[in-house]
C-alpha cells in the first residue's frame, strides 16, 4: 500500500511543479504585457488565480504526505506509547471527518457549477472547483497512510 500511496504523491508532486510553472509564466507574461508593452492580457490573471487555487489544495494533500503540516507535539510526546497512539488515531479520525465533508460538499459544488463558465477563459467553473474533492480524497488517503505508519512504527514527526 505504501508504494501505491508514494507513487500517487509523486504524481501530485509533478502536477504541482507543472501548475507552478504555468503560474510563473502567466504572471510574468502579465507583467511584461501590462508594463512593458502596455497591452494587458485578460486571461493571464484568471489562469494564475485558478492555478493558485489548485496549487493550494493539492499542496495541502502533498504536505500531508510529507507530514509538513503544523502540529502540536509537546503534550503528545510526553505520553506513553498507548496514549500517543490514541491521540494519533483520534486526530486522524477528526481530520478524516473534515475531509469527508470537504469531499461531499466539493462534489456538490462541482456538480452545481459545471454550467457556469469563467469570465475570460470560458472554463466550466466545476473544473476549477474539482480540486476540492480531488484533494479531499488525497488528504484522506495520506492521513490514513501516515496514521497507520505512525502507529505501527511508532514514528515521531
Amino acid at each position: 500500500m505504501k508504494k501505491v500511496v508514494d507513487g500517487l504523491n509523486n504524481v501530485v508532486k509533478y502536477i504541482l511543479y507543472l501548475l507552478l510553472t504555468i503560474l510563473i509564466i502567466a504572471v510574468f507574461a502579465q507583467v511584461v504585457f501590462r508594463f512593458v508593452l502596455e497591452q494587458p492580457l485578460a486571461w493571464t490573471e484568471e489562469l494564475a488565480r485558478y492555478c493558485l487555487v489548485w496549487i493550494t489544495f493539492l499542496g495541502a494533500a502533498y504536505a500531508m504526505s510529507k507530514k509538513a503540516h503544523i502540529g502540536l507535539e509537546f503534550f503528545k510526546d510526553r505520553l506513553p506509547k498507548l496514549g500517543r497512539d490514541f491521540l494519533t488515531i483520534l486526530s486522524a479520525l477528526v481530520s478524516i471527518a473534515f475531509f469527508v465533508i470537504l469531499l461531499v460538499q466539493g462534489y456538490e459544488l462541482v456538480n452545481r457549477s459545471m454550467a457556469q463558465l469563467s469570465p475570460v477563459l470560458r472554463l466550466p467553473m466545476g473544473v476549477v472547483y474539482a480540486v476540492m474533492p480531488i484533494s479531499a480524497i488525497l488528504l484522506i488517503i495520506n492521513t490514513i497512510s501516515i496514521t497507520i505508519h505512525g502507529v505501527k512504527g511508532g514514528a515521531q514527526r
